[in-house]
């Protein structure tokens, strides 16, 4: 009987096993898998490239290791498809040399401890590198995670200028075709090692019993947290980390670069979790020097954790500028909620003001455009009438009065409805039941009168225009516009009124406007044409007369409405943090007295990781089930 199983076992053919062990998560798939090659009989074997397929580095030596085997199975290096590292201390250069050997991956998530360089992040993404090799053309993931602190004072990557901002700068320097599928960024940097610890504040003279202060003292020596002596023989105090730590990125103008330049209009989720740094001035001013692109006209996803937010026009500003943004998270960050005021006045004023910033993207998008156009109209000669985009000229020069069209002078905008669909604000860990529910009837009071208000502005404009149609004149003068932003509509909708942005097959064709095409005019009035064209927004149709444009226009109004009405019943706010709040870990040494020992190094790092493992998913972790993430 105890040879059943193994002879079961050698029946069972490979690509069974490989669709077993592909079942199982991606950092246990290389550990499950070496272990069956070893269980199993020859006969019954893993494939080698289930060996490769998540590659985990987790120990010091194992990159170089790994380099070695790649060198010696052909073809192995073609196989993997994630990286992952787990530890602070091993060479970083040999984790730079063992990722540029994978051309073919999809993932890579690596741990950026004190001993690596901002050259080795720039070997990395070197773009030059990235164009001759051609490698990682499937690459979908790439993430960071620092923790530069040390246990004793040193000031040397200050002084050295040691900072990683090279990093966003290369990858801004790369063009689409260098990483087309990558969609995922993200940098992540350890809280430092004084968070949650507060100086305890001195009494002044004479305004403490000095007997009291004497008896608590502590009289025992103190021992050091790692056997270090500083340079003049002073021992650090255990838990002692009074001194400034070495920070990630010196200016944050690298995420401007990066949020303007061309991968970062492919990329759809980003987390910039970087403690207690504004990062709001770098995501929303942009500088003329930049070359004038929108900021991640393709992110869903946002995730600025940790980082440091103020209650002030910089966040809805950063709404406004990504209207396409599904997914907000702000855990932990500071400067908006503190925890001593978590059932304060300000608090529910802060949560109400977050709840109209929420809903109030689209109604924000639909004022600018009009303090737009009303600068630009104003500016306009009162009675030039303009060309329209395929009026032709005589050979003498002379202008065909049949394509003089009146210029535009009022529009009306109809807001569109708000992408956003959830905010997670978790700064503080297990708030009692009551005060997650003030908060939310808080946050749900901002969020629904700024819906109200969206509302009432579409039915404005339709209001607007029906009593333009009952007027005489008004709407016959060819002078007023309504406009609605391209994403609000249906593709069928846009085919319908707006067949010349098409091409035969369906497909929307782009071009710049001042060409000499007037297939893709949106307006007889070519400057107003321009303005909808390089702001995604379409006029109604010019060819319609009042009385047919009147439906036209209730019609949008109504099917807004609904939509915007809709996405504000799914909205999700959630009040559950989901992401540490636990101090990072120095982990290196800088004096040359009292070495610690190599085993003793690895012993702790290894439990520094079990713990952090623990602290997420065990029991009573931070990681919540998905159900306690709705509020």
């Amino acid at each position: 009987p105890a040879q059943e199983p193994l002879i079961v076992a050698e029946r069972l053919p490979s690509e069974l096993w490989d669709h077993v062990v592909a079942q199982l998560p991606a950092d246990e798939v290389q550990h499950t898998a070496l272990a069956l090659s070893r269980a199993l009989p020859r006969t019954a074997h893993v494939s080698n490239a289930l060996f490769w397929r998540h590659v985990r580095v987790s120990r010091e030596g194992q990159a170089w290791q790994i380099i070695k085997k790649l060198r010696q199975e052909e073809g192995a290096a073609e196989c993997a498809r994630t990286v992952a590292t787990a530890l602070w201390r091993d060479d970083p250069q040999l984790l730079v040399n063992l990722l540029l050997a994978l051309p073919s991956l999809r993932s890579i998530s690596l741990t950026v401890g004190p001993l690596a360089a901002p050259e080795h992040l720039e070997d990395l993404l070197d773009p030059a590198g990235i164009k001759r090799t051609g490698r990682w053309k499937q690459l979908e993931q790439l993430a960071f995670r620092f923790n530069p602190y040390c246990a004793e004072r040193s000031y040397y990557t200050f002084l050295k200028g040691a900072y990683f901002d090279t990093a966003p700068h290369s990858l801004s320097r790369l063009s689409s075709s260098d990483l087309p599928s990558l969609r995922r960024v993200s940098f992540i940097q350890d809280l430092p090692p004084t968070h949650g610890i507060t100086k305890k504040e001195t009494p002044a003279f004479g305004l403490h019993d000095l007997e009291t202060e004497l008896d608590q003292l502590r009289l025992e020596e103190i021992k050091a947290s790692v056997p270090v002596s500083g340079k003049y023989g002073r021992k650090a105090a255990q838990g002692k980390m009074d001194f400034a730590q070495p920070i990630v990125f010196f200016q944050l103008s690298c995420l401007t670069r990066l949020a303007t330049s061309p991968v970062g209009a492919q990329l759809t989720h980003l987390t910039f979790r970087l403690p207690r740094r504004n990062l709001l001035p770098s995501l929303t001013d942009f500088p003329l020097a930049l070359p004038r692109s929108p900021s991640f006209t393709s992110l869903k996803h946002l995730d600025l954790s940790t980082t440091h937010v103020l209650d002030d026009a910089r966040l809805p500003l950063l709404l406004k500028l990504h209207p396409t943004l599904e997914t907000l998270v702000l855990d932990r960050c500071s400067g908006l909620i503190s925890r001593e005021a978590v059932e304060e006045p300000t608090a529910f004023a802060t949560l109400r003001w977050l709840g109209k910033c929420c809903a109030g993207v689209g109604l924000a998008r639909a004022d600018d455009v009009l303090r737009a156009w009303r600068r630009i109209s104003k500016e306009r000669p009162a009675d030039a009438p303009n060309v329209h985009a395929s009026a032709s000229t005589t050979s003498s020069g002379a202008m065909n009065d049949e394509k003089l069209v009146p210029p535009v002078r009022d529009i009306l905008v109809l807001p569109p409805p708000t992408r956003l669909r959830s905010l997670g604000l978790g700064l503080h860990d297990s708030l009692a039941p009551r005060i997650v529910k003030a908060w939310t009837k808080s946050f749900n009071e901002g969020y629904e009168d700024m819906v109200g208000k969206t509302v009432d502005r579409a039915e404005d404009v339709k209001d607007r225009w029906e009593r333009w149609a009952r007027t005489n004149g008004r709407l016959e003068e060819g002078t007023r516009r309504v406009v609605v932003f391209r994403e609000a509509v249906s593709e069928e909708w846009v085919k319908q009124y707006f067949p010349q942005l098409f091409d035969e097959d369906g497909v929307e064709e782009l071009a710049t406007w001042g060409g000499d095409d007037p297939a893709l005019s949106l307006d007889p009035d070519p400057l107003f044409s321009g303005f909808c064209y390089t702001r995604r927004l379409l006029p109604l149709p010019y060819f319609y007369s009042p009385s047919a444009s009147t439906p036209l226009v209730a019609s949008l109004v109504l099917d807004l409405t609904s939509t915007i009405e809709a996405h504000a019943a799914d909205f999700s706010f959630c009040p559950v943090p989901d992401c540490s709040n636990a101090p990072g870990v120095p982990h290196l040494t800088l004096s040359q007295v009292g070495k610690e020992d190599i085993e003793e190094r690895r012993r702790r790092e290894k439990e520094v990781w079990e713990r952090e493992e623990s602290e997420e998913w065990g029991s009573g972790g931070w990681r919540k089930d998905e159900s306690e993430h709705r509020g």
